[in-house]
């Protein structure tokens, strides 16, 4: 039996319980808003590929996503007492910082294809300022493989609620908008470092588009 909640479904009562609570804390901390939840299918495997200001973007995100999210997070977490074995329990799994690491694009690849939700912050560390940055080739490569919809995603108000220099949580304002599937370039180029390099181009477009889309609403981030 499917459990939903705010449109949001999975078979695992573990998961079930934690999207529960994250999403409480969400809008209790951050009267959290979700936008364009309508463009992330209902079934098959979809990459979501975000903007990273924070160590809280997986739990925003996956608070307003309506399925169960995979996703990345740096080997060093891992070796932290208790938290590398909670993060697993949510389907985190380590990559490498400093170099391409194939063993976790072949995991997200198989993920993907298998039909699971994977997020991917396609910036590959946290913005300092909240600009947006440029995307790296392994979000590239893992969209160009995996054949999946790649659904842009932009959210707002984590920086200021985890700020980098901080351990301390503050509330404010969270939203979080998904938009609509990005539609990759294709055709022959020399290289496929220059084709990712379009790709990612690509990419951050569709997430400062939804970036501005905010912005015009509202008037501001904060």
């Amino acid at each position: 039996m499917w459990y939903t909640n705010n449109r949001f479904w999975t078979p695992r009562a573990f998961y079930r319980w934690g999207h529960r609570l994250t999403n409480i804390f969400c809008k209790t901390m951050g009267r959290l808003e979700v936008q364009g939840i309508r463009h992330i299918p209902r079934e098959g495997g979809v990459l979501l590929v975000s903007n990273h200001v924070s160590f809280l973007d997986p739990v925003i995100v996956g608070s307003a996503a309506n399925r169960e999210i995979h996703f990345m997070a740096r080997s060093t977490a891992f070796d932290i007492p208790g938290l590398g074995k909670l993060i697993s329990l949510y389907n985190a799994y380590p990559v490498n910082r400093g170099a391409p690491d194939l063993g976790a694009l072949r995991k997200t690849i198989g993920l993907l294809k298998a039909g699971n939700v994977v997020l991917m912050f396609p910036e590959g560390t946290r913005s300092v300022d909240g600009t947006l940055g440029k995307a790296r080739d392994g979000a590239c490569f893992i969209a160009d493989r995996a054949g999946v919809p790649t659904i842009p995603v932009f959210h707002s108000g984590a920086e200021q609620m985890l700020p980098r220099s901080s351990s301390r949580l503050r509330r404010t304002k969270l939203s979080v908008s998904f938009g609509e599937p990005v539609e990759l370039i294709t055709g022959e180029f020399e290289t496929k470092r220059e084709r990712y390099q379009q790709m990612g181009n690509q990419i951050m477009e569709a997430i400062a588009d939804l970036r501005d889309g905010a912005l015009s609403e509202s008037g501001s981030l904060r």
